[in-house]
């Protein structure tokens, strides 16, 4: 029975815990990157606009992550630890593959200008 409990209690805090998570860092959704094969120069410029306000977003998600797991102290469990590098390098790689793919399409974009 005191296993059941400790069990169920260490449920509930790490649900409790994520649900904190989710409810104060809102992770920002990727924008859309046109192809660059056959975007126009005003599309680029948005979707620079557009990346820029998103890598912001991205960068006060990660400082939401980093006060939230700071807020937390003691109460990491191994659990909520692993989720949230997970998340936080999951943000990360997302940001860095978004970049990239603007900076291809401008490329693309540049080429096709130059010939």
């Amino acid at each position: 029975m005191k296993r059941l409990c400790v069990v169920l209690f260490l449920i509930f805090n790490w649900s409790t815990t994520i649900a904190g998570l989710a409810g104060t860092c809102q992770r920002p959704q990727p924008p859309s990157i046109p192809d660059g094969d056959i975007a126009t120069k005003p599309e680029l410029l948005d979707a620079k606009t557009a990346l820029e306000q998103y890598l912001r977003d991205g960068d006060r998600y990660l400082i939401c992550m980093r006060e939230f797991e700071e807020s937390l102290g003691e109460q990491v469990t191994e659990i909520d630890g692993h989720e949230l590098v997970e998340k936080y390098k999951g943000m990360v790689n997302e940001m860095y593959l978004t970049g990239d793919e603007f900076n291809v399409a401008l490329r693309r974009f540049k080429n096709r200008q130059d010939n």
